[in-house]
């Protein structure tokens, strides 16, 4: 009952599986402590396991602590120093960080399971169904992770040249000759106003950075994969679909009882294993979107706090910034609510059935396909639709429009906002 195969749409374990493709993500998410799970270099997934011993765990932990410690020196300067939208990016950022490394390390005790049903699933539909893209998922995913990755490190290099920039001009108003020590002063003030600045530490505390900011960035990229992987399964179900498609697409072939009874039972498997997924990972999607939200509309008003900006390297760096979070937002929505997209589309096909093969099974296919509501969520708050990037994207209109109103009342001089309000405010922060 299944089309033939041909080679060139023949599915390659070795390039097509999810575990495949995923294994240079996954070791590369290790080496900055995430995913902490053991055999991802493996053949396949009966090779994963979870491990509370294993050293990858422990560098996980220290991880988590170094992101915990700064943390409380971030609550710690709110307490003594006053509330500012600032300080207060300080401490969301930390604190994602801290709840990123939980939820990953809860996923890591699951992902050996799940990642087991999903190679079962893909070996069994394998038969079925043709590659549809001559580009296989491992390299697609390689290509995503290096174009997220390499605009994150140019964020990343971009912060420190603008941070530099900054702790050069403080060491030429303040005479101060040691620029490192003047940067992480300004950078972390969250530590040096509480313990003298010393290389080790700036580098330890730059480690930590450096970890926080990798998995602030791979818990998007994480759910942008999965969301593609889950998308390519649906559409190789929908291209078979399309496939007994008559030539003006108004009619479809008549196919027996059983064939669509195959189908429907294919589609409910793609189903269940979505539902399966987002139990996992619903958690992260909803810290994902609540986290993008929050920086999203912190940009917003830093830009009619602080724009013009004292130099073309704070410019470029905050134009960019806001930018890649927009693309990067924009991205997991979308690619995200690709999975909702092609759940519903088996539906068309479905309606043209003529009446002499409509049967039962077509019923029960039809019902699930416009009754189910298959998709990513966010812990079942909302689930990821194109309309609810439409929602999401209003939601910003109308905050930006608050803003505008706000800014007209309270002008804000930008030229207030000078280098030396700036040098001012970590000596403030030392001496308190």
């Amino acid at each position: 009952m299944s089309p033939p195969i041909t080679s060139s749409g023949q599915f390659v374990e070795s390039t097509d599986s999810l575990h495949s493709a995923l294994k240079p993500i996954i070791l590369l998410a290790q080496c900055f402590a995430v995913l902490p799970i053991s055999g991802a270099n493996s053949l396949d997934a009966s090779y994963l396991k979870f491990s509370w011993k294993s050293p990858k765990v422990l560098y996980c932990g220290i991880s988590f602590i170094g992101a915990a410690v700064l943390t409380v020196c971030s609550v710690l300067r709110l307490a003594v120093t006053g509330v500012t939208s600032t300080k207060t990016t300080s401490l969301v950022f930390f604190i994602t960080t801290c709840i990123t490394r939980v939820l990953f390390l809860r996923l890591a005790r699951q992902w050996p399971c799940l990642e087991l049903s999903w190679e079962r699933m893909e070996r069994e539909l394998s038969s079925k169904y043709r590659r549809l893209s001559r580009v296989s998922l491992a390299l697609k995913f390689k290509i995503m992770t290096v174009v997220i990755m390499v605009l994150a490190l140019l964020e990343h290099t971009l912060s420190i040249l603008s941070g530099y920039t900054s702790a050069l001009e403080c060491a030429t108003l303040r005479g101060d000759t040691d620029i490192v020590s003047t940067y992480f002063q300004s950078q972390f003030p969250q530590v040096f106003a509480r313990t003298p600045y010393t290389h080790w530490k700036g580098a330890l505390v730059q480690c930590v950075n450096i970890l926080s900011t990798f998995s602030w960035n791979f818990m998007d990229l994480f759910l942008i994969l999965l969301s593609v992987a889950l998308t390519e399964q649906f559409r190789q179900l929908n291209n078979r679909l399309s496939s007994i498609r008559g030539k003006h697409c108004f009619n479809v072939k008549a196919m027996p009882e059983l064939w669509w009874a195959e189908a429907r039972n294919d589609y409910n498997r793609l189903a269940t294993l979505t539902r399966r997924v987002d139990s996992y990972v619903s958690d992260i999607v909803l810290l994902s979107f609540a986290n993008n939200l929050y920086f999203i509309c912190i940009q917003l008003l830093n830009s009619f706090k602080y724009i013009p900006m004292r130099d073309m390297v704070q410019t470029v760096y905050f134009c960019f910034s806001f930018g890649f979070l927009l693309a990067r937002t924009a991205a997991v929505s979308l690619y995200a609510a690709s999975v909702h997209d092609e759940s519903l589309l088996p539906a068309p096909i479905l309606y043209s059935v003529s009446g002499s093969s409509y049967s039962m099974e077509v019923v029960r296919f039809l019902t699930q396909v416009t009754t189910d509501n298959i998709g990513l969520t966010g812990m079942k708050f909302f689930s990821i639709t194109r309309s609810l990037v439409l929602t999401v994207a209003g939601t910003i209109v109308t905050y930006e429009l608050v803003l505008v109103q706000f800014n007209a009342v309270q002008q804000v001089d930008s030229s207030s906002i000078n280098i030396t309000n700036a040098c001012m405010s970590f000596q403030l922060d030392v001496l308190k």
